[in-house]
Formats: C-alpha cells, structure tokens, sequence
C-alpha cells in the first residue's frame, strides 16, 4: 500500500468478523498531532492508548478525545459498554483515517489535494483488506471526497430513518461488495442510540 502513510488499526478478530459476523472498516478523517508524531504506527498507537484508558490505566490531562471512539463503539452495539466490551469492539473491527498528512490543530482542515492523495490510500486499505461494510465518519466533506464510479462506486437505494435520508452506497472492486454508510462525526453531535438504528440496518 504504497499510499498509505498512516497503516490501519486491525483487530486481531477482524478478518474473521469478530462478534458482528462481517468485517468492518470503520475510516476517520485525520489525526492531530505534530510531524514527529506522524508515524506508520501512529493509529495503533491511538487506539491501544484509547483501551488503556478505558482499562484506568492511565489519564490524559485532555481526554476529551476518547468520548469519539467510546460515543462511535456504543453506536455499534447499541448499549452503554464497558472497558471490556471495548477491547471485544476494537478487537472485531478495522480503523483508519482517510488523509495520510497530520493536522496541526482541530480546526484545520485538509486541502482538496489532501483529500485526492487520500482517496489513492483508500482504495489500497479497501482492496487490501476487503470489509463486508465501510462506516465513514462524515457526512459531508468526507463522504464526498470518496472515490466515485470509475474506482467501483454505486449509489445505493434511498434509505430514510425517521425522516433523515442516510448516505449509502458501496464498491464493487474485484469481485468484491463493500457497503458503504455515513454517519456524522462522533467527536461533536452524535447521538449514538440514534445511529445505531442506521447501523444496525446493515450488520
């Protein structure tokens, strides 16, 4: 994956469908962090400091960073979850972030050139690791952004949840179906009983 800056998160239970029976790519948007910071590594690093909280630990003097990751899980699963759940949750799924160059700050945003690199890395994360079902925190400018028709995209069918139509869609790449839906951002908004109704729609 010649693209792909920062490698994916994979649960050690994804390629077999951990508890949700399908594999599960789940794509953020971008990290935070400084130059040094931006690592190969750096998302693995994110999310086994993320399970080592919830474990106690340790804490960070701005944990707020968490509530996304424990606000997204429960919407998976559609319950409170403990810090064992959230191992179980982690373990099942596969996690990365959409542009492959750090952020600064929380208020910066990527460039349209940002976004075009990173749609090369998402179709390599995609053929690599083939998910039954793509969750795209976004959606907006992320959702978007995604590849279109000529790399196997195919709109999907109207889908209404009380009133709100859910973006959906998937890709159809060597043989290979992945369906595709938007959710908001957990980090702000995201009401994570309500998404879980949309989630559950395709799990």
């Amino acid at each position: 994956m010649k693209h792909v800056i920062f490698m994916p998160w994979e649960g050690k239970n994804y390629k077999k469908g951990g508890f949700f029976g399908k594999k599960i790519l789940v794509i953020g948007e971008s990290f935070y962090c400084s130059e040094e910071e931006a690592v190969s590594t750096l998302t693995d690093k994110v999310i086994n400091d993320y399970l080592a909280i919830r474990r106690g630990e340790y804490r960070e003097n701005n944990g707020r960073w968490t509530n996304t990751y424990l606000k997204f899980e429960r919407s998976l699963v559609g319950k409170e979850t403990t810090p064992e759940d959230s191992r179980t949750i982690w373990d099942s799924i596969a996690f990365y972030n959409f542009l492959q160059v750090p952020m600064s700050g929380a208020r910066e945003s990527g460039t349209h050139e940002d976004y075009i690199e990173g749609q090369k890395a998402f179709l390599e994360v995609i053929d690599e690791y083939q998910p039954d079902l793509i969750i795209v925190w976004g959606v907006r400018k992320l959702y978007e952004y995604l590849p279109g028709e000529k790399d196997g995209w195919i709109c999907g069918d109207k889908l209404k949840i009380d009133e709100y139509d859910v973006n959906n869609g998937y890709y159809l790449r060597n043989g290979k179906k992945s369906c595709v839906i938007a959710v908001y951002h957990p980090s702000t908004g995201y009401q994570w009983d309500w998404w879980h109704r949309v989630i559950k729609v395709f799990l």
